[in-house]
């Protein structure tokens, strides 16, 4: 004990650990088994709640099965522990993928952390690949759990992760949610003072913000102190939130989304954690090579939703507003949530007339209503944070990108979206609480209509209005006119809707084989839950063909069956 003598307690834990581990010999002091720095429990001989210190004479290293005998009404817990421990030693003696995986990691306590036990369906290859130092594409619905995906990585990374979002409101959410767990994170944007910014900034250089929140345009503003910073900041992880934006923007009004690779490039390569609720094929493509990602692992989850059943409803304009009428004053829907897809704010307000004079009051929320806090409390209200409550909402596509609320029953389509993605996205918003949803689309049966040539008006009108050279503008209208056509063409195929979106987003399915140590870590880390399946699938294999009936008389039964 000679060594120790001069040694003073010290509340650094990590000292007084291996202080104690060097006192007891590396072994258990009550059966003697030898032990490794990560294998020992270091025990309390007077608890804490007991006035006990963590001084190392109150101290001392004990094996797990000792540790448990002490602790019997821990004893669940702590073999977890001891199962999670050699789950991630095994793995990394197993599988080649978890072998770069450092030796102190734990996915347990981390879990713990975010409030989980396990990993959800599908999230945990995505966990270890980007743990792996892979640059990584995740096609996965919102409230899917994409944004553990890459906290966690992050958390068990030394340095910070910057995350580029599109909107305000995303970015003040999820830094809510982080600073409610007590994991420092911030964000930085237009809409704060020059002094607040400068105070970010210089937490950022002290290394003590975890997760910093930017949009695009922040890399490219013209203080040069403020993109020095950002350059300087060399995250470990440059994560892209809701990553279609690179798509769909990236050459349209918001640019700096197609110059992700150059600011990839600036902050010093780190891999990119790209996510997004719908990509198909075609775009998953064009999303990484724009960020310069072309090699990167490319994950698709959660395409099919089972218990979303899928509705094609030939109706004419004039009478749609007449359908939905009907379809809100069914019982089922009373008190439940309900959203209502409109392409143009025109078409919105006349639905909103039309449902008044009908006696439904029902709100319309679209990107010119009122100020940014009006839009914001009527998306409080629809969530039930806000009073009083809104259960209905006519809405377009600007209204809660990435809203997740649980309890969404019904959502309808005036017409079909601009692509597949959008589609998927927008009904995707039903059933997120694995209850039965509907999602009902009104189309005109064929490929030429108004709808469709609305669509097409407005792309030429935001392609005309754009500020891109002619052939850049002429490729992205093409491309748009493409998209159109193929929601279009899955629209009024006469099989299965749920078949063709899934081979639209996965392509034809490649049997994947694992490894014994990725298959040891999904038993002890996972939960894989499925979605529970309904009957009813789609309009086409439905066992009584819909058009037989009224709309309201068919769904009416789909939520009565189950």
């Amino acid at each position: 004990m000679e060594k120790f003598a001069n040694k003073r307690p010290t509340d650094n834990w990590k000292q007084t650990r291996r202080v104690v581990l060097q006192r007891d010999g590396f072994q258990c002091v009550s059966c003697s088994t030898k032990v490794t720095s990560i294998e020992a429990d270091i025990h309390h001989l007077l608890p804490r709640s007991m006035g006990g210190s963590d001084e190392p004479s109150n101290l001392v290293t004990l094996c797990d099965g000792c540790h448990a005998a002490h602790h019997p009404n821990l004893a669940g817990g702590l073999a977890r522990r001891v199962i999670e421990r050699w789950a991630m030693r095994l793995a990394r003696w197993l599988d080649k993928e978890a072998r770069d995986l450092e030796t102190t990691m734990n996915f347990g306590p981390i879990l713990r952390l975010f409030g989980a036990s396990y990993f959800r369906d599908g999230q945990l290859p995505i966990v270890l690949a980007a743990l792996t130092g892979k640059s990584i594409l995740v096609v996965s619905p919102t409230g899917s759990g994409k944004s553990l995906c890459f906290q966690l990585p992050a958390m068990l990374r030394k340095g910070m992760t910057i995350v580029v979002s599109p909107l305000k409101t995303l970015m003040a959410d999820q830094v809510s949610g982080l600073l409610r767990k007590k994991i420092p994170a911030t964000f930085v944007n237009s809409g704060l003072s020059h002094d607040e910014k400068e105070i970010r900034y210089s937490m950022i250089e002290e290394h003590a913000v975890k997760f910093l929140y930017l949009a695009p345009e922040r890399f490219f503003v013209r203080r040069q102190e403020e993109r020095a910073a950002l350059t300087q900041s060399k995250p470990e992880y440059m994560v892209v939130d809701e990553a279609h934006c690179v798509d769909q923007w990236g050459r349209d009004f918001r640019p700096e989304y197609g110059r992700l690779r150059e600011v990839r490039q600036s902050l010093g390569s780190p891999p990119i954690l790209a996510f997004t609720a719908t990509a198909g094929l075609a775009m998953q493509k064009r999303i990484l090579a724009s960020s310069g990602i072309e090699g990167a692992t490319v994950f698709v989850r959660g395409v099919d939703r089972p218990n979303i059943a899928l509705i094609r409803w030939r109706c004419a304009a004039s009478s749609r507003h007449l359908e939905i009428a009907t379809l809100l004053r069914m019982p089922f829907i009373a008190g439940r949530k309900a959203m209502i897809f409109v392409p143009t704010a025109r078409i919105g307000q006349e639905l909103q007339s039309n449902l008044r004079n009908s006696g439904l009051e029902v709100p319309f929320y679209h990107s010119k209503l009122g100020t940014e806090w009006e839009r914001q409390e009527l998306l409080k209200r629809f969530q039930g944070e806000s009073r009083p409550v809104v259960d209905h909402i006519i809405c377009t596509n600007a209204f809660g990108m990435g809203l997740d609320v649980p309890d969404v029953r019904l959502v309808i389509h005036w017409q079909q979206p601009s692509s597949v993605e959008d589609y998927l996205q927008e009904f995707g918003r039903a059933g997120r609480d694995g209850r039965q949803a509907a999602a009902i689309i009104f189309t005109e049966g064929n490929r030429a209509g108004r709808d469709v040539g609305l669509l097409r008006f407005m792309a030429e009108k935001t392609s005309g209005t754009s500020e891109l050279d002619e052939v850049t503008a002429r490729s992205m209208l093409q491309q748009r006119y493409s998209q159109i056509e193929d929601l279009s063409v899955l629209l009024n195929a006469k099989g299965c809707l749920r078949t063709g979106l899934v081979e639209y987003f996965e392509g034809p399915k490649v049997p994947v084989r694992h490894g014994l140590g990725r298959m040891i870590l999904n038993w002890v880390f996972s939960s894989d839950s499925k979605a529970r399946r309904f009957r009813y699938c789609c309009d086409a294999c439905a066992r009584q063909g819909c058009q037989s009936k009224a709309l309201s008389d068919h769904v009416m039964s789909l939520f009565t069956r189950f």
